[in-house]
């Protein structure tokens, strides 16, 4: 469970196709921090089984899908304390959760672009430190016709890092919050872990099956405090068009802040579904030991 972009047109020509679901969505690495557990390090894809990570509720619109998602602390530790890595603990329902609010603005038909907000809201008792959230995007350029002879760049006025190929055709996306590092390399040797947690700000310099990311670095999420960014990611038939197209959804995005924010807050957006309660709770095990 997660979020994944499974496939992206622009003027129907393939930028996203057949990409394996962790390669098309938001990471991220932080070290849990509270007077239980030390100092833990964490890394997340944006795909993780349930129940680490748990559907709150979901919403689809003309114009916004919204998705609510927990990434649950506790089914975490679990699998640390399997592990022999921590000894066991109890931690009440309202201490371990790490919530995240999806909002997706498609303008279906409107607009050549996607924005997707991400908000992260600490709601456990653990601080989050050396947090950084990551970008990963496995583009294919023109689907199977062109997956394979990628080429990148990265525009450093406007922050953007894309992927191209000889016809001409571009497929890139940008971040509102300023990326603190980028990176584009063959996919089979792209890696997060624990001795590499800072893209390397390095374009691979030919042509192959590449991905794209960006990295953002936040200091420290304590409890009860915020996250917040958007993600532009669009085509173009050239990198002038490319730009263009991305430029003008970061601007779209700053002006709906305010909507998200207010919907973030809502009560409609933090009220667990009972629909997915049992789906949540599938393979589910209390730390207790």
């Amino acid at each position: 469970m997660g979020f994944s972009i499974k496939e992206i047109t622009f003027k129907q020509k393939y930028l996203l196709y057949l990409t394996e679901p962790t390669l098309s969505g938001p990471w991220f690495s932080f070290k849990l921090k509270g007077e239980s557990i030390g100092i833990l390090p964490v890394i997340l894809k944006n795909i993780e089984p349930t129940p680490i990570y748990q559907l709150v509720n979901s919403r689809t619109g003309t114009a916004i899908d919204r998705i609510t998602l927990d990434f649950d602390i506790k089914e975490y530790l679990k699998i640390i304390i399997e592990e022999k890595k921590l000894k066991s603990l109890s931690l009440k329902e309202e201490e371990h959760r790490i919530r995240l609010f999806l909002d997706i603005f498609l303008r279906r038909g409107q607009a050549p672009y996607m924005n997707t907000y991400f908000t992260l809201k600490n709601n456990s008792i653990f601080d989050l430190i050396d947090f950084s959230m990551y970008f990963v995007f496995d583009f294919d350029i023109n689907g199977l016709e062109g997956f394979d002879d990628d080429l990148s760049g990265y525009d450093n006025e406007n922050d953007i890092i894309y992927q191209y190929d000889k016809t001409g055709v571009y497929g890139g996306f940008s971040t509102i919050s300023k990326p603190t590092s980028y990176e584009a390399i063959l996919t089979k040797d792209f890696a997060i872990n624990q001795e590499r947690l800072t893209l390397s700000n390095n374009l691979f310099q030919e042509g192959g099956e590449i991905l794209s990311a960006l990295q953002i670095e936040f200091k420290t999420l304590e409890p009860d405090h915020s996250f917040q960014t958007a993600l532009t990611i669009s085509g173009g038939l050239s990198k002038k068009e490319l730009i263009d197209n991305i430029t003008k959804g970061k601007k779209f995005a700053m002006k709906q802040l305010s909507q998200v924010n207010r919907s973030v807050k809502s009560d409609q957006r933090n009220i667990q579904e009972a629909g997915f309660i049992k789906i949540n709770q599938q393979q589910a095990q209390d730390c207790n030991e």
